[in-house]
């Protein structure tokens, strides 16, 4: 008797992948449901028995965390199922770096969940779908991705939902991180080229928090972070300089937004590195810690933003958020 073939839940979001390329005017739009785009894969159905869940049909520029929860909520049950292997969630790429990582602290994988979508429409002689969509169904039905947290997969390249970025605007190879890749698929073998493992999950109910990023740029006015805090944010990120700097005259606003019970986070602008007490100036680092600012480590400013909301949603105190980012 063969072997079975691994059942693998794929959950449709929308996004480019259900999208369609005008072959006169060159414009992409919306055009198939789930389970249409997926019917065209025929090679899916050769490998894996599949299960479609088609949860929502939009952007990726769309999508909310109030969306993420929706998700959030339907994995968490989707993931207890013995008869299944993995699970796959398709989604536009505009988000791929922040509706992931949202998944991967407020749910505990049980069962590997890995995201992809595509970064050319249907159509396009350039079409990464199915490639994207196989890989990722191998990726999540292989036993050794169980428990590394949430996964993406592009170009059959493996990452973390922890620290992937999208670095290109339309290429097929957009995605990458400043760690590296996890892993890749050779032949359709999963590799993995280095560990990782799911980190602290805060099982949110309500995203309903307001934390607003805020970017450095040269003569950035203080008004904006004045408003920001004035009009009721639980805490602030502050997209800094550097290892995480700010300029001078923001430094007394953060710091009595801190006294008054404000979070305020720093990270750093650049693609690659840390923020961390380095300077010892009026808004360098090392001065923004001694009065309470939380210094992000290698978490980015849209990351950054979703742990917060996260564990604020979980009642987490200042304390342990401050121990989180550590």
């Amino acid at each position: 008797m063969p072997d079975r073939h691994p059942k693998v839940v794929i959950y449709t979001t929308g996004g480019t992948i259900q999208c369609s390329k005008d072959a006169i005017s060159g414009k992409v739009t919306p055009a198939m449901t789930g389970s249409q785009m997926l019917e065209r894969l025929t090679a899916l159905r050769e490998h894996f028995d599949i299960e479609v869940h088609e949860i929502f049909n939009m952007p990726g520029s769309d999508l909310t965390l109030q969306d993420g929860l929706a998700l959030a909520k339907s994995l968490r049950e989707t993931e207890l199922r013995d008869d299944i292997d993995g699970i796959v969630v398709l989604q536009g790429t505009d988000t791929m770096d922040e509706i992931p990582y949202f998944i991967n602290v407020t749910v505990g994988c049980a069962k590997p969940i890995v995201f992809t979508g595509s970064m050319k429409s249907s159509r396009d002689l350039y079409s990464d779908a199915l490639g994207n969509v196989y890989g990722a169904a191998t990726v999540a039905s292989d036993p050794h991705s169980v428990g590394r947290g949430v996964l993406v997969y592009f170009n059959e390249t493996i990452f973390s939902a922890d620290d992937v970025n999208k670095y290109h605007s339309s290429r097929i190879d957009a995605f990458r991180s400043p760690l590296g890749p996890l892993g890749s698929i050779v032949e359709d073998r999963v590799r993995y080229y280095r560990s990782n493992v799911q980190g602290p999950v805060y099982p949110a109910e309500d995203v309903d928090i307001p934390v607003p990023i805020m970017k450095c740029y040269a003569g950035v006015s203080r008004d904006i972070f004045d408003y920001l805090v004035s009009s009721g944010s639980r805490a602030v990120v502050i997209e800094g300089y550097g290892t995480g700097n700010i300029p001078y005259y923001l430094s007394d606003p953060v710091r009595a937004a801190v006294e008054n019970g404000v979070i305020v986070v720093v990270t750093t602008r650049c693609v690659d590195g840390e923020s961390y007490a380095c300077y010892n100036y009026v808004g360098g680092g090392a001065q923004l810690e001694e009065f309470g600012v939380i210094l992000s480590g290698e978490l980015n400013a849209i990351k950054s933003r979703i742990l917060l909301i996260a564990m604020l949603s979980v009642g987490k105190t200042e304390e342990e958020i401050r121990d989180a980012f550590r």
